[in-house]
């Protein structure tokens, strides 16, 4: 439609209900172009989620996703021919969707590289530039409204603004803090990381400086009847936010011998079973090669091996392999299906690392002469490897023995 014929709003006055005659001649492309680039990204977003799989692709594809939305409104604003002040905005906020993306795509390689101080800065830049941004936006539109003031207004506003995003970008910059092992600079640097709720509340907060500065009421006087309600609004704030830090503490406190107490229960309860310890060792065995998580077959044989007299270093090297066992992890990027190969590939190689484990700690041979009734390392059996177990009991082994079946 944009190549063949220059339609106009004009030729679909019959579609919409009032259309003004100064928007009558206006080209159909002002629409058209920017939905067609719009879909051409989407587009492109579908075919690297079809093709591609993977961390940095689900990324990738939630920000090319982001990037067609933000273009079409960036496009419309730029071609829109009503006001120039409008096709500025258009770039300023094209602008600041660049600086956006450019620091989705420092949050990902920092996700990568596993360097969380990258994001911080990251962040702290980003904060500042958007600051900068909305400034620049801010001032289009009041030197354009003809307000009386206006000048005034500006520079009242500016101030105000750039205050704000000056120390939420100052503040987020402690999230560098986050992984550190000190408790103090690792709550600091958590609470700084929440980039949202640092630029609301450093905006409010210059807002009520500039207020108590008297600079607001150059605007407009009457704000200075308004005092009392602003000053409780800050007061309401602050006693609430001082309330449920208390109200979590003392409820922490509270539970904690309740919850003691249930934990007490539960280990009475796990130090009288024995019988029936090994049950869930099936489950147990499916945990580990369906999901890779082996915390509880670790400790089931370990506590077996120990109740058969088995020594530390002993137990440590029979289950050597399992221990030192890890995944093959899966890449960051790449051709879609390879993740399913590689947890095919992992599943494999746990199951080959548990049989190897399984046949060090009962041997076929000592399960067969245990089966007759005859002694460990009979002639039946003289051939079979021996790990050094004294004689086990007949429950621990019939039950290891339904695990290996």
């Amino acid at each position: 439609m944009i190549y063949f014929n220059d339609f106009t709003l004009g030729d679909y006055r019959s579609l919409i209900p009032y259309l003004p005659e100064s928007l009558a001649s206006m080209s159909l492309s002002v629409f058209l172009l920017p939905l067609l680039v719009s879909v051409s990204i989407f587009y492109v977003a579908s075919l690297f989620g079809a093709v591609f799989e993977g961390t940095v692709n689900e990324l990738l594809v939630g920000s090319l996703y982001a990037t067609g939305l933000a273009v079409f409104f960036a496009l419309f604003l730029i071609y829109s021919p009503t006001s120039k002040t409008l096709s500025s905005t258009g770039f300023l906020f094209l602008a600041a969707f660049v600086v956006l993306f450019a620091y989705n795509i420092l949050s990902i390689i920092s996700r990568v590289w596993e360097f969380p101080a990258l994001k911080a800065i990251a962040a702290s830049v980003t904060i500042y530039a958007v600051g900068h941004i909305v400034i620049q936006i801010s001032t289009l539109f009041i030197g354009s409204s003809g307000v009386p003031l206006s000048g005034e207004l500006g520079g009242v506003l500016n101030n105000l603004i750039h205050m704000g995003f000056l120390v939420a970008a100052a503040i987020s910059l402690l999230a560098v803090f986050k992984t550190s092992q000190n408790t103090y600079l690792s709550f600091m640097g958590e609470v700084a990381s929440n980039y949202t709720l640092i630029v609301l509340a450093s905006l409010f907060g210059s807002l009520y400086f500039n207020y108590f500065q008297g600079k607001l009421g150059t605007i407009s006087p009457t704000l200075a009847n308004l005092s009392p309600y602003i000053e409780w609004i800050a007061i309401c704030i602050v006693a609430a936010l001082i309330y449920r830090r208390t109200h979590k503490g003392i409820q922490a406190s509270a539970m904690a011998e309740a919850q003691l107490g249930d934990w007490m229960k539960h280990v009475q309860e796990v130090s009288t079973y024995k019988s029936g310890r090994f049950v869930k060792l099936t489950e147990m065995i499916n945990d580990f090669i369906e999901e890779g998580r082996r915390g509880r077959l670790l400790v089931s044989l370990a506590t077996f091996l120990h109740e058969n007299k088995m020594e530390d270093e002993k137990i440590s090297l029979l289950l050597s392999d399992l221990i030192d066992y890890e995944d093959v992890k899966k890449p960051a990027f790449s051709l879609r299906g390879r993740s399913s190969v590689i947890d095919m590939e992992n599943k494999t190689k746990r199951s080959n690392v548990l049989k190897k484990t399984l046949s060090d700690i009962l041997p076929l041979g000592f399960n067969r002469s245990n089966a007759k009734g005859e002694p460990p390392g009979g002639d039946a059996d003289s051939n079979a490897p021996s790990v050094g177990l004294d004689a086990p009991s007949q429950e621990s082994e019939a039950n290891l023995f339904e695990m290996d079946g």
